[in-house]
């Protein structure tokens, strides 16, 4: 089978572990303890490692607003231990067990002008709950895409493509070094996970599966909570920023996806004040005519955040837009500026009708 690509393998990947119609699971193997060296000695997928069809004890899962990282596609995968059970919870993390494993595996399109083009894999990052906490493990594809092998100090990943023109093209990506992972992941110096919230999840199974369905309905039908959760219609939900939702609800989606990560209590922002949570309904607390702490450049001369009504004279979108590595936002490991990201935001701020900011 060819290699899975980068819009078609979680929502194959889904069908076929609902359907079990993927073969045989890996046979029992031993390679020693982990961290293994190879991704493949973890038995995450079966068959060929690039086509990325899970085991049967592996779960592929989507997410509403996904972070921004260069133009990388990501398949999404967790692995619960045996008998392991989630924590349910309304907004932020979900709990899970010791012995859980998160997935997430970055690809990017060789030929950018034809959408069903063969997709090389780059990296694939684990997070780990250990029993000191979680733990993160970064692994590095080769060149024959059949292997990943574990590093710890990053990477630079030169990438040959054709752009959207027909063009040739390249692009540097960086892959993080292991410890540069706690700079998203840690709240209050304590590490966590951030795309399993309801939130996040609370949205249809890939369009492609034949199984569809409300993946949180879908995981509650599998047992795999410790208590049912109420319907997923009932839940809250983000309103996807590609989608055709509210301009507001879709920007503020982005926002939490993207920036709530540091930009909340707890987060290596959180110093700022500034609070792109989702459900933060104080406009000064996300921004709204507030000072910024400490910009410095970062300002690029503007007063404020966010002036209602003039994303021009608004902070946000400046550093959303530029590529400045002392300046930019979201902060490295990306190195390019998410347009659509930056526009949205911007459509959004020249929406808003808050009363003009007195400086």
């Amino acid at each position: 089978m060819s290699r899975v690509s980068a819009r078609r393998s979680c929502a194959a990947a889904m069908a076929a572990l609902l359907l079990c119609a993927c073969g045989d699971d890996p046979a029992p193997y031993d390679p020693g303890d982990p961290p293994y060296d190879k991704l493949s000695d973890w038995r995450f997928f079966r068959g060929a490692l690039a086509d990325l069809q899970p085991s049967s004890d592996v779960l592929p899962y989507t997410v509403v607003a996904p972070l921004w990282a260069d133009f990388a596609g990501k398949g999404r995968y967790f692995r619960l231990p045996e008998g392991g059970k989630i924590d349910f919870t309304d907004k932020d993390e979900w709990g899970f067990p010791e012995g859980t494993i998160f997935i997430k595996t970055f690809f990017f399109d060789t030929d950018r002008s034809d959408p069903d083009d063969e997709p090389r894999i780059v990296e694939t990052r684990l997070l780990v709950y250990e029993p000191a906490g979680i733990a993160s493990y970064i692994y590095l594809w080769n060149d024959a895409q059949d292997e990943a092998e574990r590093i710890k100090g990053g990477a630079d990943v030169h990438l040959s493509y054709t752009d959207a023109d027909g063009k040739p093209a390249e692009q540097l990506y960086l892959v993080p070094d292991q410890n540069t992972c706690e700079d998203c992941h840690a709240r209050d110096d304590v590490a966590v996970v951030l795309g399993p919230t309801t939130h996040q999840l609370n949205t249809a199974a890939p369009p492609e599966s034949e199984e569809q369905g409300n993946q949180i309905d879908l995981f509650a039908s599998l047992g795999l909570f410790r208590e049912a959760p109420p319907a997923a219609a009932s839940l809250p939900a983000f309103h996807a920023p590609t989608g055709d939702g509210a301009l507001a609800e879709r920007a503020r989606s982005y926002l939490h996806g993207n920036c709530a990560h540091c930009h909340r209590p707890g987060g290596g922002g959180g110093p700022s004040g500034l609070s792109f949570l989702y459900w933060e309904d104080r406009p000064a607390e996300y921004g709204v005519c507030k000072v910024p702490a400490a910009a410095g450049a970062g300002a690029g001369g503007r007063q404020v955040d966010i002036w209602p009504g003039d994303p021009e004279r608004s902070i946000v979108p400046f550093r959303m837009s530029t590529t400045d590595p002392d300046i930019k936002m979201p902060e490295l490991p990306s190195l390019l500026a998410d347009e659509f990201g930056a526009k949205l935001v911007s459509d959004w701020i020249a929406s808003l009708t808050d009363p003009a900011c007195e400086y």
